[in-house]
């Protein structure tokens, strides 16, 4: 324990040095990162509170309802951050060059595995736990509970429940290290894709909102009443049902029904936490050891004489510069796991969401329904787009690391350098944001199978959106470049990224409050049998491009400086 308290020192030290640095980059950092997180945490608790406000009090279904909903959110946000953790993990517990400067020293393996999994942890979580707070504060105003109930809510029950959803990740991690050891890397990766694609599938089969609406509908007006008989079989079995189930009846003053959930799930927490470090005292190591079979695998030259897509021997027509970057950025891509093992994964996340909205219908006729499901997919889109550049494009000019020096000094142009880096985020974010904006439309076109126009505004936003998402991660990604650091995943969840993430919501904020009256317009139209003219969706898509454009050259200007400063 006094090893652990030893080196848990010298780590925070490190951190507040490195906070606090006085650099110009650094304090810009800072006090940007000071006045982006105050101005998004109360962003988030107004929306929080509007929305449990407009919930409750204009679409009137109840608390039973409302509660289901934030059950099937924290189901989604458990398996995100759980899926999340296992490749953050991967990279923290096997990669980092301080496990194995550890692993020389006489400290205990288990006590390694605990600063790593508390440090992975506690840095991939601190934004989480802002937003977490300040949502449950929006929810918790509305319905009159005191600063300490949310304060003990989030310490004791939502800490617990990102925990236990971390601790499952690494207890997975190390049995897929024992499993590849036997099959392969790639065929366990596809082996839990499958498994979690079917898992989500089932969730939502059996959760499917439009008909627990209708079958909640059959109760009305008694719509606050425990409806648990509508629960699928297997949710008393969810960490994110017992989470729910705690707050439904919180709401409803009933604290004596919900404490067995609350305690289950910290219980369940707690045990999960001392079975990780009791497997991890006895595996962690040999897992570790595996990760260099990988490696030597990996490196194993190719024989034969055969070419490859993005071979450097095939001749191509682009020109020589544009060439040798983009083969360069391809084979640096699919030689580090935790890339293209991330992208699999938002991949199948993303399949998941569009097979559970495609057949979404809506046979309530409540206009407010409707326009607020469109608001909330929209929303989606673009914090899809976000999410994609903040890993994906962010990275980019830091992951070229003390080799900059080298690209300097050929005769490479910046701007063709730039420009392609810039192409090949671009078209990742819009690809899939594109397949992601057709099928959130689908839905609503059966609305007005006549009347496109939500279709081509969603196709429009999707490639605007994503064309701003693409600059602003790629500028700012050079501007808080850290050539130093060789993960990706720790390069997109550093305090410049994080800054870029809030800047990139806030944007995303203000384009949700541009489109929903125009929106809100259109499905009136449609339920009230009124005329909406197409043309009133041209005014907004003209100011949130003109808006998108200035962000892009603000990215773009600031992106392009960075790479002539010394690194």
């Amino acid at each position: 324990m006094a090893l652990f308290l030893h080196i848990l020192r010298y780590k925070v030290i490190s951190f507040f040095k490195t906070t606090f640095d006085l650099r110009t980059v650094s304090v810009v950092r800072g006090v940007g990162s000071l006045l982006v997180f105050g101005g998004f945490a109360a962003g988030a608790y107004f929306l929080s509170n509007g929305i449990t406000r407009y919930v409750l009090e204009e679409t009137r279904i109840g608390l039973f309802l409302f509660h289901r909903f934030i059950s099937m959110m924290l189901f989604v946000f458990l398996v995100s951050v759980n899926l999340g953790n296992i490749i953050v993990s991967y990279a923290t517990l096997y990669r980092s060059p301080e496990v194995a400067s550890l692993l020389t020293k006489p400290v205990p393996y288990h006590t390694i595995f605990t600063l790593k999994f508390l440090d992975n942890f506690l840095y991939s979580s601190t934004t989480l736990f802002l937003v977490a707070f300040m949502v449950l504060l929006g929810y918790g105003s509305y319905l009159g509970y005191p600063w300490y109930a949310m304060l003990g809510i989030m310490v004791f029950l939502l800490v617990p429940f990102m925990l236990l959803s971390a601790c499952i990740a690494v207890l997975i991690l190390m049995g897929l290290m024992k499993i590849a050891g036997k099959i392969g890397f790639r065929r366990v990766v596809a082996l839990l894709s499958s498994l979690y694609l079917m898992m989500v599938y089932v969730f939502f089969k059996f959760s499917n909102p439009v008909q627990l609406i209708e079958n909640a509908a059959r109760y009305y007006p008694n719509v606050d009443i425990n409806l648990a008989q509508l629960d699928p079989f297997f949710a008393k079995f969810l960490p994110n049902h017992w989470l729910a189930e705690f707050l439904f009846f919180l709401s409803r003053g009933e604290v004596e029904r919900g404490l067995p959930m609350g305690l289950l799930l910290l219980f369940v927490a707690a045990g999960m936490f001392v079975t990780a470090l009791l497997i991890a005292h006895r595996f962690y190591y040999r897992s570790w050891l595996i990760t260099f079979e990988f490696q030597a695998s990996s490196n194993v030259p190719r024989t034969g004489k055969s070419l490859t897509v993005f071979d450097f021997r095939k001749k191509s027509i682009l020109p020589a510069q544009a060439e040798s970057i983009l083969k360069k950025e391809y084979f640096a891509f699919f030689r580090e796991p935790s890339q293209w093992i991330h992208l699999a994964v938002m991949i199948v996340l993303i399949t998941v969401f569009v097979s559970s909205i495609r057949g979404l219908n809506f046979i309530l006729r409540v206009a407010e329904l409707p326009a607020l499901t469109y608001l909330v997919l929209y929303a989606f889109g673009g914090f899809l787009s976000a999410s994609l550049a903040l890993r994906f494009v962010f990275p980019l000019i830091s992951l070229e690391g003390n080799s900059f020096w080298a690209l300097r000094s050929m005769p490479v142009k910046m701007r063709t350098y730039y420009a392609v880096k810039f192409l090949i985020g671009f078209l990742l974010v819009s690809v899939l944001a594109l397949v992601v904006a057709y099928f959130s439309n689908a839905p609503f076109v059966r609305l007005t199978p006549t009347n496109r126009i939500l279709l081509w505004f969603g196709l429009y936003s999707a490639f605007v959106v994503s064309l701003t998402m693409t600059a602003l991660n790629m500028g700012l990604g050079g501007y808080f470049g850290n050539f130093q650091e060789k993960n990706p995943i720790r390069i997109a969840s550093s305090q410049g990224a994080t800054l870029t993430f809030l800047m990139t919501l806030m944007y995303l904020v203000l384009l949700v409050a541009i489109i929903a009256i125009p929106v809100s317009g259109h499905f009136d139209a449609i339920f009230y049998r009124g005329v909406f003219p197409p043309e009133r969706m041209i005014p907004p898509a003209i100011v949130f491009g003109a808006i998108s454009l200035l962000l892009v050259a603000f990215g773009y200007i600031i992106g392009f400086r960075s790479l002539k400063r010394d690194f």
